[in-house]
């Protein structure tokens, strides 16, 4: 990856930065995501701002330009579940790179950015072990489909008719990654 990109959790100060970039996402990969725009929470930076207060629950890794802009443009998230009968594991959610700095590795920088948040979440004083880390995939997205596969994901199972077009429906692959071969 260029030097030309600082990958960092995202702050609550990003959320304007994030919000744009989640309606490009929205707006440029419909089937890749559950919501449009209009109905999508990460829409609103006054819900993201408080999210991302959230501690060893919920972030945000992304990749800004290094430039004077310092513009967000990739971003993966992670969430650790809620329960506690699933609290060992978290979900990686909402990948995405802006088409013109696609190819550029910032993709698997900010999974493994997200991911590393969840190991940290797991060496947390009181916090519960992260074992594991699920996504699902968009039928559709097939460069991202790789990606994880690389990454060390494992298709455990898909589900036909996910999201649904106009007239289009488009499966979803689900994936699993064991978080102890990353120690």
């Amino acid at each position: 990856m260029p030097d030309s990109y600082t990958i960092r959790l995202l702050a609550r100060g990003d959320a304007l930065a994030y919000t744009a970039l989640r309606r490009e996402m929205l707006n440029d990969s419909p089937w890749a995501y559950y919501r449009s725009p209009q109905e999508d929470p990460g829409c609103k930076a006054e819900l993201v701002e408080n999210e991302l207060s959230t501690v060893d629950r919920y972030a945000i890794a992304g990749a800004f330009t290094n430039d004077a802009a310092s513009r967000l443009v990739a971003a993966a998230g992670i969430l650790r579940s809620g329960s506690q009968k699933t609290a060992h594991r978290a979900t990686v959610w909402g990948v995405y790179t802006s088409p013109p700095h696609r190819g550029r590795g910032l993709g698997r920088a900010v999974v493994s950015a997200a991911i590393d948040c969840a190991l940290a979440w797991r060496r947390g004083p009181g916090s519960p072990a992260i074992e594991a880390v699920t996504l699902g995939v968009s039928e559709r997205s097939t460069a991202a489909r790789a990606l994880y596969t690389a990454m060390g994901f494992v298709a455990w199972g898909a589900e036909p008719d996910a999201v649904r077009i106009g007239t289009e429906r488009y499966a979803e692959t689900h994936m699993h990654m064991d978080l102890s071969v990353r120690r």
